[in-house]
């Protein structure tokens, strides 16, 4: 596996693990009305899955659109993530 790929997965898997309350009002900055939207569904699926299993479910009710504006905010937002290191 390529490390492109290597660091968008540890990266996105920290991420799942560690994502901040407002991260919705930052993804979707260019669209209030939908963040209440899916602040409320986020909400709903919180109650139900808990914080371990809340993100896989969210992105899972996600279109594709909004998948895709998801993994591309968090690839260039969160860097919280353990950084992997490579022996080249």
């Amino acid at each position: 596996m390529d490390k492109t790929s290597l660091i968008a997965i540890n990266k996105w898997m920290f991420f799942v693990f560690n994502f901040s309350g407002d991260f919705i009002d930052k993804v979707w900055a260019d669209n209030p009305s939908l963040v209440n939207h899916l602040k409320s569904k986020f909400n709903s699926l919180y109650n139900h899955y808990g914080s371990y299993g809340v993100i896989p479910a969210f992105y899972g009710e996600l279109d594709m659109n909004n998948r895709m504006k998801m993994m591309q905010w968090v690839m260039d937002n969160y860097n919280d993530e353990q950084k992997l290191k490579f022996n080249d």
